[in-house]
């Protein structure tokens, strides 16, 4: 299989993006496909940013961030948000593992994932619309990507959950997809360091570790290890939570 076809499995799973070309599916190439997932998430941010750099011109701070935002849900067609909603359903209202499995595998709405996804979205509204131009422009896309790559390091650390496979195949990542995936992310880390400030992307990729870390434990605490919807979710709080590490030094 070739690179390219890996990154348009990627792209294909990850966004509703167009994907040029044919593509050629298999469990392997799903697989390996995960350590274009930071590469994925550049060329979503790089899609936001550019609304918001836009928006900017005729807008003020606050609504070309809420367009930033939105155009990265139509991008992705609320997949990770989707996630999310599930996981916190799941994991605050189900009782044991199995009844978490069962509630996070509905694909109705709770109470629970309602909130999360209401907070998830004011915490990156605040903290972007808190920045200035440039600085804003750059740590969406940052964000974007070290998100996606947060959810490789869940899959490389972690077992899989549930028995079946669900919607796709089970998710899995070698020594060498995760090796290609953070260089990705380096090269994403050392651009924000040049561009946005090295102490703002320190306190941003530490805050996301440990935020990421603690919802980790949690749910490998309550159902064994991780579920797609687990991985939604891990890529909206590892958002999230670096570019509130980002805003708190900016």
């Amino acid at each position: 299989m070739s690179t390219r076809n890996e990154f348009n499995i990627a792209l294909q799973f990850l966004t509703r993006l167009p994907v040029s070309g044919e593509v050629e599916h298999s469990d392997e190439a799903f697989a390996r496909s995960a350590r274009f997932y930071p590469a994925v998430g550049l060329l979503v941010g790089a899609i936001a940013a550019g609304v918001y750099f836009v928006s900017s011109i005729f807008f003020p701070s606050i609504l070309s961030t809420v367009l930033a935002l939105l155009t990265g849900v139509a991008a992705t067609g609320a997949l990770h948000e989707d996630g999310l909603a599930d996981s916190f359903d799941g994991l605050i209202g189900g009782q044991d593992r199995d009844r978490t499995l069962e509630i996070m595998r509905d694909s109705s709405i709770g109470t629970y994932g309602i909130l999360a996804l209401i907070f998830a979205f004011a915490l990156k509204l605040t903290a972007i619309s808190e920045m200035w131009g440039w600085d804003a422009f750059w740590s969406i896309i940052i964000a974007h990507a070290v998100s996606r790559h947060a959810m490789i390091e869940v899959i490389g650390r972690y077992d899989y959950a549930r028995s079946d496979t669900a919607k796709f195949s089970k998710p899995d990542v070698s020594g060498e997809d995760l090796t290609y995936a953070r260089l990705w992310v380096i090269a994403a880390l050392v651009a924000s360091a040049l561009l946005v400030g090295i102490w703002a992307t320190l306190v941003g990729v530490a805050v996301m570790a440990v935020v990421v870390s603690g919802f980790a434990q949690t749910f490998v605490r309550k159902i064994g290890g991780y579920t797609g919807d687990c991985l939604g979710a891990t890529q909206q709080i590892a958002e999230a939570a670096f570019l509130l590490g980002v805003v708190a030094c900016l």
